[in-house]
């Protein structure tokens, strides 16, 4: 069922992220979907809505643009972005391919007004090319930096939303190892309550960001930003428990929001990271195990090695397995879990505390079948890919206290969400 079809209803037996045409007979979309062309100007006698309703910007046609992919995910943002007809608002961690940094400046061009959040350490003390060239663009594009807090937060979200009407997300930086050597996933959705969200969302960092000329941010501590835009409740629910359509960090407690719809699964969790810190969902994942629940779990190999929580999830008896990407330099990037069949998470948000702490993450929850049938398909091919370890020595980036990243940060502590690496991770 389309909530929006039957919005009266307390039951909501799916939630469809595509639907972009809803048909809910009030006054607000009747305004929205029936146009105005006076021959006299009458505007001092409309109300505000239907005077927004009159000067709806323009939006373009993204009925090419697919609900979700799994690889070409560099060229899905560009033709969403040459689609776009009035805004583009864009929040990324990485960039260092040409291709969409370029359709950004060419829907500039057109009269498409283009906003930009980076990561404030991939600006901060130099920046990337591509990223010079945004910052560089002039007029119509407007480039603002954002930290995480304490020394690990990092803006770590891969977003993009196009005419507020359109929104993607997922695991996908523009970058080169992201397009041709990770595996990466991206969600495309028009469901007007998603969309709204995920603006929201933008307006909030966007307020907190810095402009170019402010300059990079200081040390931040935690708790500075506050609390983001929260989901609406009710609209989804795991086995009665209510499953929020969105979480975004830092203050939303995603990591034991998380572990609790975990808690609510009776019969199976797949769940993939790249990486994984968090000791509340590493719990919950044993929990679910020794209550009966089938449980898959699926790491980055190079990351799980040094994770202790992995190890500790394997020594539990969780099945556990890893992999790389797709050639040697490329990583297992996905970040995303199907509980029971009925609920899939994804986003940009790794299973560790800095994302739920420090760091700028998102994560997007549906029932929609065509979405969770797509994912358990590709989490069961990886499955069947991956190797599992052939003892606890394998995890021998793990020591006493607890293992360490590339940065000499442990996974007891705020291990980044994105850890560079050998591998070129981004």
């Amino acid at each position: 069922m389309n909530i929006f079809i039957k919005l009266t209803l307390v039951v909501v037996t799916s939630l469809n992220l595509f639907a972009g045409d809803y048909t809910i007979l009030n006054d607000k979309i009747i305004k929205d979907n029936f146009s105005i062309n006076p021959s006299f100007d009458f505007s001092d006698k409309l109300n505000t809505d239907v005077k927004a309703s009159v000067l709806k910007p323009k939006v373009g046609d993204f009925s090419n643009i697919p609900n979700y992919a799994f690889s070409y995910l560099n060229n899905l943002v560009v033709n969403a972005t040459t689609d776009s007809l009035s805004t583009i608002d864009c929040v990324m961690y990485s960039i260092n391919m040409k291709d969409i940094p370029d359709a950004l400046i060419a829907a500039r061009d057109r009269g498409v007004k283009v906003r930009v959040i980076i990561d404030n350490n991939h600006v901060y003390p130099s920046a990337d090319t591509q990223i010079k060239k945004l910052m560089q663009a002039g007029d119509g594009i407007e480039v603002r930096t954002l930290r995480g807090t304490r020394d690990y937060g990092v803006t770590h979200n891969k977003i993009t939303i196009h005419d507020k009407t359109l929104v993607t997300a997922g695991s996908y930086n523009w970058t080169f190892s992201a397009t041709f050597s990770n595996y990466e996933n991206m969600l495309v959705f028009r469901n007007p309550v998603y969309v709204k969200g995920y603006i929201d969302y933008f307006e909030w960092m966007w307020s907190k960001a810095r402009t170019i000329d402010q300059g990079a941010s200081p040390v931040l501590p935690e708790g500075y930003y506050g609390k983001p835009p929260q989901s609406p409740s009710n609209l989804i629910s795991l086995n009665g428990v209510n499953v929020p359509l969105y979480l975004f960090s830092p203050g939303s407690d995603t990591e034991n929001k998380l572990a609790a719809l975990i808690d609510a699964a009776k019969t199976s969790v797949d769940a993939v990271t790249f990486t994984f810190s968090s000791q509340p969902i590493a719990d919950a994942i044993i929990r679910a195990y020794k209550r009966g629940v089938k449980v898959r779990f699926l790491e980055d190999i190079d990351m799980a090695k040094s994770s202790a929580m992995a190890k500790m999830v394997y020594e539990s008896g969780v099945p556990f397995k890893w992999m790389g990407g797709r050639n040697e330099k490329g990583a297992m990037h996905n970040k995303f879990i199907i509980l029971d069949g009925q609920v899939l998470g994804t986003g940009s948000f790794n299973f560790t505390t800095n994302a739920s702490v420090n760091s700028f993450e998102n994560m997007v929850f549906t029932n929609d079948d065509s979405i969770i049938k797509a994912y358990s398909s590709k989490f069961g091919w990886f499955y069947s890919q991956a190797t599992a370890p052939s003892s606890s020595a394998d995890f021998d980036g793990v020591t006493d206290n607890g293992g360490t990243d590339n940065n000499g940060r442990t996974n007891k502590g705020f291990m980044g969400s994105d850890i560079p690496s050998d591998k070129e991770i981004d």
